[in-house]
């Protein structure tokens, strides 16, 4: 029995195939999805939109494509609070329903072991809710 790769991927992918497919659908700039958030630190995103759940999931399921998929559990209840992806390139992407610093869903892009990251920079990215005037 072989190894599944997230969304029926046939092949482990890296992170820079699967960017290359982001950039088409995200705010994209100097190594960053979205803009950068409310904390000093510029590795912190936003990205807005009108269902931040949706669009969070849709990000981490197009980011995280072809990887080795597994959940991430609750210390506290023992219950699946996210999923962690790691990729062909040694990338590792998470993705949690709820963060622990905003209560926004988010997407953490862990490049540190990447050996090829095509220009993509470490970064957390928090889906946020637009305001409406």
């Amino acid at each position: 029995m072989g190894t599944c790769y997230k969304g029926g991927s046939v092949y482990y992918r890296s992170i820079g195939q699967n960017v290359a497919i982001l950039k088409n659908d995200y705010p994209y700039a100097n190594g960053y999805f979205g803009a950068k958030g409310n904390s000093k630190d510029p590795k912190i995103r936003h990205i807005l939109s009108n269902d931040p759940q949706k669009i969070a999931r849709d990000f981490y399921d197009k980011i995280a494509y072809g990887g080795v998929e597994e959940p991430i559990y609750s210390k506290k209840t023992d219950s699946i609070i996210g999923y962690k992806t790691r990729l062909a390139d040694g990338s590792v992407i998470s993705w949690r329903n709820v963060s622990s610093s905003d209560g926004s869903p988010a997407v953490d892009v862990n490049i540190e072991r990447s050996c090829d990251n095509c220009g993509l920079k470490q970064q957390k990215i928090h889906f946020v809710k637009e305001k409406h005037s």
